[in-house]
């Protein structure tokens, strides 16, 4: 067997094991979307009025969201330090566990305060497990990659995404059908459940990488960095900024349509959730084959190219999605979901990783890309469904929330435009001015 034949087939052993691995992780996050939209107003706040026990729910949901920052310091300097590899396996590990006991706990009704408040911990360590898998997935995949294939690489950490959102939706869909009236009441506790089978099965897959190429050369020069946080800080605060506006609009758009789409659609629309999960489903399927594609066409083109072609269909789209479920026609409104997601999001997601690598020294790389997409994703994703609830109570109209989800759009054109032009730490350079050269207080750019 070749050297060539060999390197393909450790790319895609590594490919399938971090998109499998990422794929669990949205899996449980998603679930707790789905539940919260469905279930968690009833079972965790059934004093509230529905609009309130809503909000209440969206609430837990978005504490996932404000603690992944928190999971990407933490997971951030295990994988300046440690590896990229020991990470993701522990992220899995907290992100496991913390999904199979959510679906253990008794409601509001059994044990009162405290139910919820079990809720609002484990979310929390759903969130700080998150914040650590994006980053180690992402670099996995990119520093393995080719210096011309990072584009296609790095985004098949976000197939997880789609993966993640359809198996969600798909076991919510089977547990409704196996409960039936009795979903409330138990069924909503399957998808949970399940997840530990995914679990073991995973943890087997990751232990079996190898460790990045750029962070193996690290090591083995001596050359990491002891406190990353406050070096990436210190030296690159201009492209975290930068970095953050280039997630923003991927993190407003996908939960509009995702999440507070559902909400919308069953309680002002009267559409039955079924038939908005089934539009839903659909169109993940064709996002989930959009991204890779993203992902190649912008080693072809340029990874700015992709994202600005993701930010202008954003614009159109996001209010085009409340027509169509106003509209109450299924058709429609997988239509325009697939133009979301399978059009602005895959196009805006998919060269993200490769881009964001690239602009941060490969001694800081895990924190600084975990911390840019967390904290982007952390204020505007996590406060998204709670955000449009409160703005459709407020004025009866969508309109805000599609020019909301606009405004990003455009800020993240501008912020990839600019992020574009700043300094690139090319993989092989790397590597090569690590084994080669006692002085590594730089590393080579272009």
């Amino acid at each position: 067997m070749s050297s060539q034949t060999i390197k393909r087939n450790n790319h895609f052993k590594l490919g399938a094991a971090t998109v499998a691995g990422t794929t669990l992780e949205y899996y449980d996050f998603f679930i707790y979307g789905t539940s919260a939209a469905l279930v968690f107003g009833k079972l965790f706040f059934p004093s509230y009025s529905p609009l309130a026990g809503t909000l209440a729910a969206f609430a837990t949901f978005a504490v996932g969201f404000f603690a992944r920052p928190v999971g990407a310091v933490i997971f951030g300097h295990l994988g300046d330090r440690l590896g990229r590899r020991t990470t993701l396996i522990w992220s899995l590990a907290l992100m496991g566990g913390a999904t199979v006991l959510i679906g253990c706990l008794p409601t509001e009704a059994q044990i009162g305060w405290l139910a919820p408040a079990l809720l609002v911990f484990l979310r929390f360590a759903q969130g700080i497990a998150l914040g650590g898998e994006y980053g180690g997935a992402a670099l996995m995949l990119v520093e393995h990659a080719p210096d011309n294939r990072r584009g296609f690489y790095g985004s098949l950490v976000y197939i997880g995404a789609p993966g993640g959102l359809l198996l969600a939706t798909a076991a919510v869909n089977i547990s409704t059908a196996i409960s039936g009236d009795a979903f409330t009441a138990w069924g909503w506790r399957l998808p949970f459940l399940a997840s530990s089978v995914l679990f073991i099965v995973t943890v087997f897959i990751r232990l079996s990488l190898e460790e990045s190429p750029v962070f193996a050369a690290l090591a083995k020069g001596d050359s990491r960095e002891r406190a990353p946080i406050g070096r990436l800080f210190k030296t690159q605060w201009r492209d975290i900024l930068l970095a953050i506006g280039v997630v923003a609009p991927a993190s407003v758009l996908f939960y509009v349509v995702s999440t507070y789409a559902i909400s919308y659609g069953t309680t002002v629309a009267s559409i039955s959730s079924s038939s908005l999960l089934n539009s839903l489903l659909l169109a993940a399927t064709i996002y989930l084959f959009a991204i890779p594609l993203f992902g190649w066409l912008s080693d072809v083109f340029s990874l700015k190219a992709i994202i600005l072609v993701g930010c202008a269909i954003t614009v159109p789209s996001c209010f085009l999605l409340f027509t169509a479920v106003d509209s109450k026609s299924s058709t429609l409104t997988f239509i325009v979901m697939t133009v979301a997601l399978a059009g602005a999001h895959a196009a805006l997601i998919a060269p993200q990783p490769a881009l964001l690598a690239s602009r941060f020294d490969p001694r800081v790389r895990f924190t600084g890309v975990a911390v840019s997409q967390t904290l982007s994703v952390s204020v505007l994703s996590g406060s998204t469904p709670f955000l449009a609830t409160l703005l459709f109570g407020w004025t009866g109209s969508t309109i805000l929330i599609s020019s909301w989800v606009a405004f990003w759009g455009l800020v993240g054109a501008a912020g990839v435009v600019v992020l574009a032009k700043r300094p690139v730490y090319v993989n092989t350079e790397v590597v090569e001015a690590v084994v080669h050269s006692d002085d590594d207080s730089t590393f080579p750019v272009v």
